[in-house]
């Protein structure tokens, strides 16, 4: 068993779909994994799980959906996790909820006053066989039940969105340093809030789905009047569950709308931002020239009034005034012109005095008249008087007021009552603060992992990954000899065979093959150098010299694939993908091909993702084995562990499908039948997820099946 933890490659969110007839079919669904350097990874499931789709994603045939794959710590395909994409699917489902949901209202009501109408009159026994039938159409509680049920799936998928962006955003200011703590720390806060808030959404919607399947079970098995009296209380109570869920759903639906508002706008381009900039900044602050005006306002009155221009309040106001900054307020042209020219020339011109007449009162231009007026250039003077500009024109610019003090008298002048605690105004300033800044998105694009890559760095990734195909005859060109086929790859990196290295080797070979007749290393010719690595790669599987010069028809299954082999290994690749090598294969070939594997995973050092459905041939080469099942992975663990303690029931399954070679064992053993629907019916309500249940175990499964799992897991570790 491998003993190296040294990551090679990282799938991140795999997420492949196929289009048929306009329809979307998802056959790799979220797949993450690590494998190990120098490791041999199985990939096993039946036909038509995913497991060849991965493969041919790692190499990079397969476009994703959605996903990363990651080879030494770099980008080899796909693209990050977009919190804008994320936040903006979740925006999306918020509004279709909340639509259906409202729809349903009155459907609710309806059916509510039906029922208490026919009961009222089978108690005055005034009823009739339309009223029973009335009572009995299905067709509107299963429109209930429908719309209920889209909305639970839909909050499902919310919650796995939401679980998504919280593990992408946990500690991601580590990797990326232009990330602030501050900022992480704040878009964490609000995702595991909102996702406080969709689980609280998920119980009601639970609830009124759970009430609907009670009420339609009723409702179907009553024959009778009798019956439906009997049962009356019974459909009633779980119709007030209903009402009062759907209540519930509706008012809390608005406050998760409105953090995931925030999400959204924290995670938009800085440039698209203007709209949720002034939103917030409405809620928190107010316009500067709705202030100017008010406080002009509130001025005039105090002198209609006649005020003592020594009055406090007077006072106040005029100080507001004076130091005010509007464009209304302060010359902001006149301002420019002259510290431009004082900075051009260093000195106090005729221009800078001409233009003195166009400053107005505020305390800034006031201070620049001073210098004018002084004609004497003080630089330090000069400096902080730029340094205070810069901030009046961003602060015009935004044109709102920040200052407590202002607010608070604004409010006072219009009678206007604060509408959010000072929690809430802090938590929308701290919002407004983070919405200048870049978002996450933004800064993860622009790090090196995802830095635009050269022609030739992208030829190299690829290189690093090589496949084997299933067929070893179809994968081959019938038209080029065994020589051109290995030597397709040489042709295309010429540096794997034009270099000192690879001639030196040459060099060495020759002159040990060739004693009496030795060369320098000025004799040695590249399609030389280039034929003994294509030579090299067909003995070290198997072949001999002489069958260069042949076509792929000449041989067998399994020659061909060492030809496949001999292919990829020419190459150098790091990881070589092998998607069921063997499947097409002879028994009595199958176990010389694996040992071939082996043996140059021990020599090279080489890696492999090994793609199969027979778990019997992946236990003898695997170091760490993945289940999946209709494209999502269902459990992962060591070789030995899966087969000793398999946990998934699709694992159960799987292993009981090996085929016992004792006729009398195998009448014995057991065949399990893997029923998801029986398995894992309650999925809808209580979600899986990966979970490590024992070192190096992981499986996919819902609390339920966790606490069994490793309830079990104790009663062996006890007997």
């Amino acid at each position: 068993m491998l003993d190296n933890n040294e990551t090679l490659l990282n799938i991140r969110d795999l997420v492949i779909e196929f289009k048929s007839k306009g329809k979307k079919n998802t056959a790799v669904k979220g797949a993450n994994f690590d494998v190990y350097k120098g490791e041999i990874f199985g990939l096993v499931g039946e036909s038509g799980s995913g497991k060849t789709t991965i493969g041919r994603a790692i190499v990079g045939v397969q476009p994703l959906k959605d996903g990363t794959v990651y080879i030494n710590s770099e980008i080899l395909t796909g693209k990050p996790t977009s919190l804008k994409v994320l936040n903006k699917k979740i925006g999306k489902s918020i509004s279709i909820m909340k639509a259906r949901m409202n729809l349903t209202t009155a459907e609710i009501n309806n059916r509510l006053s039906l029922l208490k109408e026919i009961y009222n009159k089978i108690k005055s026994n005034n009823y009739s066989d339309l009223d029973f039938k009335k009572l009995k159409n299905e067709n509107r509680i299963s429109y209930i039940k429908d719309v209920v049920l889209s909305d639970l799936n839909l909050i499902n998928k919310i919650v796995m969105s939401e679980d998504r962006m919280i593990k992408f955003v946990t500690n991601i200011s580590y990797y990326q340093e232009n990330i602030p703590l501050k900022l992480e720390k704040s878009i964490l806060t609000k995702l595991e809030e909102t996702k406080k808030a969709i689980l609280k959404l998920k119980k009601y919607v639970d609830t009124m789905y759970k009430s609907i399947q009670a009420i339609y079970n009723e409702m179907k098995s009553i024959n009778e009047i009798d019956q439906f009296k009997m049962k009356f209380s019974l459909i009633m109570e779980n119709w007030l569950l209903i009402v009062n869920n759907h209540k519930s759903f509706l008012n809390e639906i608005k406050w998760f709308e409105e953090m995931q508002k925030q999400l959204l706008a924290l995670s938009s381009p800085i440039k698209k931002r203007s709209k949720y900039k002034d939103f917030y900044n409405n809620k928190v602050y107010i316009d500067r020239s709705d202030f100017w005006k008010e406080c002009n306002k509130q001025l005039d009155l105090l002198k209609e009034r006649n005020v003592n221009p020594n009055d406090k309040e007077y006072i106040k106001l005029q100080s507001f005034i004076t130091d005010f900054w509007i464009d209304k307020n302060i010359n902001l042209n006149a301002c420019t012109k002259i510290i431009n020219e004082i900075k051009k020339t260093n000195t106090i011109n005729d221009k800078c005095l001409g233009l003195l007449k166009n400053l107005k009162q505020t305390i800034f231009e006031q201070d620049l008249k001073k210098m004018i007026e002084s004609k004497k250039v003080d630089q330090k003077k000069l400096n902080e008087l730029e340094k205070e500009f810069i901030q009046i024109k961003k602060v015009v610019k935004n044109s709102i007021v920040k200052d407590e003090e202002l607010i608070e008298n604004y409010h006072n002048w219009k009678n206007i009552e604060k509408v959010y605690s000072k929690e809430e105004e802090e938590s929308f300033i701290e919002l407004i603060d983070f919405l200048d800044m870049p978002s996450i998105d933004e800064i993860v694009r622009s790090s090196y992992l995802f830095k635009k890559r050269t022609k030739f760095e992208k030829r190299e990734y690829r290189r690093n990954v090589q496949m084997i195909f299933q067929d070893p005859g179809s994968s081959l060109n019938d038209r080029m000899a065994i020589e051109e086929i290995v030597a397709e790859g040489l042709d295309n990196f010429k540096h794997l065979y034009k270099n000192e290295e690879a001639k030196l080797a040459y060099l060495n070979d020759y002159n040990k093959e060739n004693p009496n007749n030795p060369i320098t290393i000025d004799e040695v010719k590249w399609k030389d150098v280039k034929k003994n690595i294509i030579l090299k790669a067909i003995t070290s599987v198997g072949l001999i010299p002489e069958h260069l010069s042949r076509y792929p028809h000449e041989f067998s299954g399994g020659q061909r694939q060492r030809v496949g082999i001999a292919r990829s290994l020419v190459m150098k690749p790091k990881i070589i993908v092998a998607d069921e090598p063997i499947s097409a294969l002879d028994v009595s070939i199958r176990a010389q091909v694996l040992n071939l594997f082996k043996k140059f995973q021990a020599e090279l050092d080489l890696t492999y993702i090994f793609v199969a459905h027979d778990l019997s041939v992946v236990r003898h080469i695997a170091d760490r084995i993945a289940v999946i099942y209709r494209g999502q992975i269902v459990e992962l663990a060591n070789a030995e562990e899966l087969f000793n303690n398999p946990l998934h029931p699709y694992t159960k399954a799987l292993l009981s499908a090996i085929p016992v070679p004792e006729p009398d064992l195998s009448r014995e053993t057991e065949l399990k039948i893997y029923n998801p629907e029986k398995e894992h019916h309650d999925y809808l309500f209580d979600l899986p997820y990966f979970k490590e249940v024992k070192k190096g175990h992981f499986i996919w499964a819902n609390k339920r099946e966790i606490r069994n799992i490793k309830n079990t897991l104790k009663s062996k570790e006890m007997s």
